[in-house]
């Protein structure tokens, strides 16, 4: 059974004839009456009853066009929506990224220099095994997340499970996220052992025992601090650091109107590997104009 067979039964009862019907289908008449003979054999219904006077429709046919007439009207649906896209042009950019305040700013940049344009963008901050499946499945053009040197080996084989690719933007020192009136804020370096202490916020889902898709710059030892925060959304990150002593870890890019003036980064003493914060995207895929305009903006702001 196919779209072509099932809009052929509904044209047919449409037109009450087959003759009529195979010349709106611009198709010959054996052709249709073929199609239909050979529908019926596989249903092993009989949809129309054939005499000298013509065609008409059998109890079992009107049953069958009752089941087929949501998923013609359906059809018609889905064509028509992409007919309309199609003609108005419409721009698209589709992103995905860890909860990062850069990426934010590079989206509304792009906004921005498209207000004059019909568009269909959306941003997704979400964890970073949402990112790649949100990529893998074409929901998104491109994602941005980070690798570090203790786990890209896993994340390499994740990526390269997913079909995708990963372009590093930058290596990044990790920092720490800190509220203006914690009392380490005036220091210019903090080790982290100074912080066991303080409540350490963090994105990760508690029930992902996998530290390899944390968003904090060092979560693989979080056991020696002596309180954690989970949280699911940046705002109340922020809120957390501001008003609680609380504190994360990352890359230490805040960009001015992207986050609360009580919150500001600060290097991290100790040895850790640095933040390899990159973007993958679809192999063999390559990015749209659009979406390396977006690549560039963001360039431009995690260098500035």
């Amino acid at each position: 059974m196919t779209f072509i067979q099932l809009n052929y039964i509904y044209e047919i009862f449409n037109c009450g004839s087959i003759n009529k019907a195979a010349q709106n289908l611009f198709v010959s008449q054996s052709s249709l009456s073929s199609a239909i003979r050979e529908l019926e054999e596989e249903l092993g219904i009989q949809i129309f009853t054939r005499s000298n006077r013509g065609i008409a429709i059998t109890e079992e046919g009107n049953e069958f066009l009752s089941q087929i007439m949501p998923i013609l009207e359906q059809q018609r649906k889905i064509e028509r929506y992409y007919a309309q896209r199609n003609v108005l042009d419409t721009e698209r950019l589709h992103v995905s990224a860890q909860r990062y305040p850069f990426c934010a700013k590079a989206f509304v940049e792009i906004v921005a220099r498209h207000s004059d344009c019909r568009f269909e963008f959306s941003f997704k901050e979400t964890e970073m095994d949402r990112v790649i499946e949100n990529v893998s499945q074409r929901i998104s053009d491109l994602g941005i997340l980070f690798l570090s040197d203790i786990t890209e080996s896993f994340m390499k084989k994740v990526l390269r499970n997913n079909n995708l690719e990963f372009q590093e933007l930058a290596r990044i020192r990790p920092h720490v996220f800190i509220g203006t009136n914690h009392p380490l804020a005036n220091q210019a370096e903090i080790s982290l052992k100074d912080l066991y202490d303080s409540p350490y916020v963090i994105f990760s889902k508690k029930n992902n025992s996998s530290y390899n898709f944390a968003e904090e710059a060092f979560i693989s030892n979080s056991s020696e601090f002596r309180k954690i925060l989970y949280v699911n959304d940046r705002a109340t990150a922020y809120n957390f650091i501001s008003n609680a002593n609380g504190f994360t870890t990352g890359s230490g890019l805040l960009p001015e109107g992207y986050s609360p003036p009580e919150v500001k980064s600060i290097p991290i003493k100790d040895d850790l590997p640095a933040m390899r914060l990159g973007w993958i995207k679809l192999k063999d895929v390559p990015l749209s104009a659009i979406a390396q305009e977006y690549m560039d903006i963001l360039i431009d702001i995690i260098h500035s």
